[in-house]
């Protein structure tokens, strides 16, 4: 165990810093590949939820209010001014350090189910791996209690551009845009065909979900950079949803890789429902090439 609250993971000529008191979140990642080094993440004034875990759910939830089981449950409103609830509540949790090698670190955090807007415990354990050119994610999430949990979850990076919006692209294929009113979904979703052979990031302007159409394979998105390297960011078959956010200064793009739909506590697209005792893995990462 530690009680340091910035830890930094040094391999393969790259570098990882996360912030205990964080959510366990990433602060600086960089990743080196055919010979170069990148700034894959770094801090950004202005910026919240930076790599961030949204857990019990991702993105919003409508009015903080969601009923399980008979039960409603009302959470804290964080939206911004907007009537919701925001990305959960992890993110402000703290993690400890359960084992650190040369190139990964596990974390944890425990969750005795102490709120009155979500009683039910969990703990999540976290690894990331540092491997040649890439940041590789393993997530497990237990129901410690004795009831059903449901739950959702997301990351939300933002990945630097260093060379500028108007000059760097990005890429979705296989997707299908989730229609929304004031952020939140309406049951409908369309064919988003636009970023099938890239785009550049400063001709967008998206707070969007996307759902993919291939199920259980490995999905994602690309940033295509001006000296041909690009960065995949890949989710596996547990997260078929990914949110993109394009912010106003665009010196950067959120790629959010989801299990579950926006407001899924109520809807339940992509919902899960853990029993007592069982155990949920979900992987992704980021890859330089």
């Amino acid at each position: 165990m530690t009680t340091n609250t910035k830890l930094i993971l040094s391999s393969n000529n790259q570098n990882l810093e996360i912030d205990l008191s964080r959510g366990g979140a990433i602060t600086h990642l960089t990743l080196f590949s055919n010979g170069k080094s990148r700034k894959v993440i770094c801090p950004k004034k202005g910026y919240d939820n930076e790599s961030s875990l949204l857990f019990p759910f991702p993105n919003r939830l409508a009015n903080g209010q969601f009923s399980f089981q008979g039960i409603d449950y009302q959470f804290p409103l964080n939206d911004y001014g907007r009537p919701n609830a925001l990305h959960g509540f992890v993110k402000d949790m703290p993690f400890q350090v359960l084992q650190q090698m040369p190139d990964a670190i596990t974390l944890q955090c425990t969750y005795t189910g102490d709120l009155e807007y979500y009683p039910f415990p969990f703990r999540m354990a976290l690894t990331y791996h540092l491997r040649p050119g890439e940041l590789h994610v393993y997530l497990e999430i237990e129901n410690t209690g004795a009831t059903t949990l449901p739950c959702g979850f997301g990351w939300h990076p933002y990945f630097h551009l260093e060379e500028g919006a108007d000059s760097t692209s990005i890429e979705l294929k296989n997707v299908s845009k989730i229609g929304v009113e004031n952020l939140l979904p309406t049951g409908r979703a369309t064919p988003y065909r636009l970023l099938d052979n890239g785009c550049l990031i400063e001709e967008l302007d998206l707070d969007t979900c996307f759902e993919f159409s291939k199920k259980g394979v490995v999905n994602g998105a690309k940033i295509h950079y001006p000296d041909d390297a690009t960065l995949e960011v890949w989710q596996d078959e547990n997260q078929p949803y990914v949110q993109l956010y394009t912010p106003e200064d665009r010196r950067a793009i959120a790629i959010e890789p989801m299990t579950c739909n926006i407001d899924a506590l109520n809807n339940q697209a992509g919902l899960k429902l853990l029993s007592s005792g069982e155990s949920w893995s979900i992987e992704y990462g980021v890859r330089l090439y």
